[in-house]
């Protein structure tokens, strides 16, 4: 006689693993394509005034010719970069799902940058303020300008933004070069190029480097919300 053991056969199902997004796929569109476009509007700005003068007093001058145009720019940069950094984050989680590790070190990096880059912004926008009130505000604007020299903001704003925002950058975009995610290769071709004309050479005449930037963010933007989102959910 054989004997046969049995066992008892497992009938369960596992349960499909969950993947967390940070946010919907529509707010990730549009932080890319607000915060790219305001930042984009900024750098036109700047270029349709000639470039930030040197000097306070010339910078007076200018505030209080074109006061709109002034105002304007400032705000609009500053106001950018709450949407900058949620559409960041938006392509490094996209990034983060074939590289973890890398995603979250650029995503990390990239918000750093946009703190910096805030405290950068916001005191601009006082200092143009203080060059539209009169003596004492042009004495106000006098000081501000000397604080880009002062140890302390430069390791709490300074640092972190060109840390942040470079380095971050450069992890993002060479990240997707090699590893895709399911990101056209066109995409953080663009910002690869973007950052590294923007902290090199710059705007040449009427030509910006911030175009590709905005033209990239709105490629992005397609691309996670294309078959309804399915790109994002999937992320």
């Amino acid at each position: 006689m054989t004997t046969i053991e049995t066992r008892p056969v497992d009938t369960t199902t596992a349960e499909p693993s969950r993947r967390t997004i940070p946010f919907p796929a529509k707010l990730a569109a549009a932080a890319l394509v607000v915060g790219a476009a305001g930042n984009t509007l900024q750098a036109v700005l700047s270029q349709v005034l000639g470039g930030r003068p040197e000097s306070v007093a010339e910078q007076a001058a200018l505030a209080a010719e074109r006061t709109g145009l002034v105002t304007a720019m400032s705000l609009s940069g500053t106001l950018a970069i709450p949407f900058m950094a949620v559409g960041f984050v938006a392509a490094a989680h996209l990034l983060a799902r074939r590289v973890r590790r890398t995603g979250w070190v650029a995503g990390a990096l990239l918000v750093l940058g946009m703190w910096g880059f805030l405290g950068i912004q916001v005191t601009e926008l006082v200092q143009v303020q203080a060059l539209l009130d009169g003596p004492q505000g042009l004495a106000a604007a006098e000081w501000m300008q000397g604080l880009d020299s002062v140890p302390l903001l430069g390791a709490v704003f300074g640092m972190p933004f060109m840390v942040g925002a470079v380095l971050g950058m450069l992890t993002l975009t060479l990240g997707l070069l090699v590893k895709g995610a399911g990101v056209p290769r066109w995409i953080p071709a663009l910002w690869l190029a973007f950052i590294v004309l923007d902290f090199s050479i710059g705007a040449v005449g009427p030509v910006d480097p911030h175009w590709l930037y905005l033209v990239g963010a709105v490629g992005l933007a397609h691309h996670v919300t294309r078959d309804r989102g399915r790109v994002w959910k999937n992320a």
